[in-house]
C-alpha cells in the first residue's frame, strides 16, 4: 500500500493567525510535526509495511521539521513544484490525506479562511462551484484515481468536507473557530491520538472511498481582490475576463486547470508586489 500526505499549518491545533508563525515558528514546526506522526504512526498500524510521501505544503514548503518524523518516509519540499500541495501524485498512491488543513475564503468565522492566496482571490468556482483547497487538490488527485479517505482541521472545514465528500472520510476536528483570528483549541495530545486512530480507520477501509472529479472540460472562475491582479492574470493564454475581477478559464482536465490555478497564484502576490 502507498499513501499520500499533504500537510498544511492553519488547521493544526492551536494556530490562529499568520503572526505567531513569523514569532515562533520553531514552536509550530513542532506542533505540525506531531499531527503529522501520529497520521503516520496509524497508517502503520492498519499496514506496516507501507510506502508514505508526505507533501510539505504550507507556503514555499519550508516548514516541516522532516527530521522530526518517523523513519522510513519521504518528505516532498521546496518550490517551485508542477502540483504545489500535492505534489509527485500519481497513480501508484492508495489514498490521499490531509494535515492542518483550513476553510476557503469567504467562509463564516473560520480560523485564517483563504484559498492558495489570501492577498488574491476574494473566490473561486469550479463548474459554477465554489471551492476550497480540499476539494480542489482532491480533484487532482482524483484524475489519477486517487481517493481522499481522511482530514483534519478547523470545525468549519469538517463540516464542508462532509458536504462535499459525504460523511465516510475520516475526519479530526483540531480546533472550534471563533473569527478568522480566534479558536478553541484542543490539546495537542488529544488531537495527536485522535489522528493516530481515524489514520488507522480511513487505511483499513481505503478501497469504500471513491475519486473525487469534476466534469471534464471544466470552468474554473477566479474572483480576484483587485483590478491590478485580474489584469495581470487575464493575460495568461486561454483566459477570458468577465468582468473587472473576474477571469475565466475552460481547461481540458484538472491537471490543466491547476497549473492555471498556480500561475495565477503567482502572478497575483507579483502583482500585489509591483504595483502599489
Amino acid at each position: 500500500m502507498k499513501f499520500f500526505i499533504s500537510v498544511d499549518y492553519e488547521g493544526i491545533c492551536g494556530t490562529v493567525s499568520w503572526e505567531e508563525f513569523r514569532q515562533e515558528p520553531n514552536r509550530f514546526r513542532k506542533l505540525i510535526a506531531g499531527e503529522v506522526s501520529a497520521a503516520v504512526q496509524g497508517i502503520r498500524q492498519a499496514y506496516p509495511k507501507s510506502a508514505i510521501v508526505i507533501c510539505d505544503a504550507h507556503g514555499l514548503g519550508h516548514d516541516l521539521w522532516f527530521e522530526d518524523l518517523p523513519a522510513g518516509v519521504m518528505v516532498v519540499r521546496g518550490s517551485p513544484r508542477n502540483y504545489s500541495m500535492i505534489d509527485t501524485i500519481d497513480k501508484s498512491f492508495d489514498l490521499l490525506y490531509y494535515v492542518g488543513y483550513h476553510s476557503k475564503a469567504g467562509s463564516l468565522a473560520s480560523t485564517m479562511d483563504h484559498t492558495y492566496s489570501s492577498s488574491t482571490f476574494y473566490r473561486i468556482k469550479i463548474n459554477d462551484q465554489e471551492v476550497d483547497e480540499a476539494m480542489i487538490n482532491a480533484a487532482v488527485a482524483g484524475h489519477f484515481g486517487v481517493r481522499l479517505g481522511f482530514v483534519s482541521g478547523d470545525d468549519k472545514l469538517i463540516a464542508s468536507v462532509k458536504k462535499a465528500f459525504g460523511k465516510e472520510v475520516e475526519t479530526v476536528i483540531t480546533k472550534y473557530s471563533r473569527s478568522r483570528f480566534a479558536a478553541l483549541t484542543r490539546h495537542p495530545k488529544d488531537v495527536w491520538a485522535e489522528i493516530q486512530v481515524k489514520a488507522k480507520l480511513a487505511a483499513l477501509k481505503s478501497k469504500h472511498f471513491k475519486p473525487f472529479k469534476f466534469r471534464y472540460p471544466c470552468q474554473i472562475e477566479l474572483q480576484l481582490n483587485d483590478t491590478v491582479r485580474a489584469h495581470e492574470i487575464a493575460m495568461i493564454p486561454g483566459s477570458k475576463p468577465i468582468d473587472g475581477r473576474t477571469i475565466r478559464f475552460k481547461s481540458l482536465n484538472m491537471l490543466e486547470g491547476y497549473k492555471f490555478i498556480l500561475l495565477a497564484v503567482t502572478l497575483g502576490i507579483a502583482a500585489g508586489q509591483t504595483y502599489k
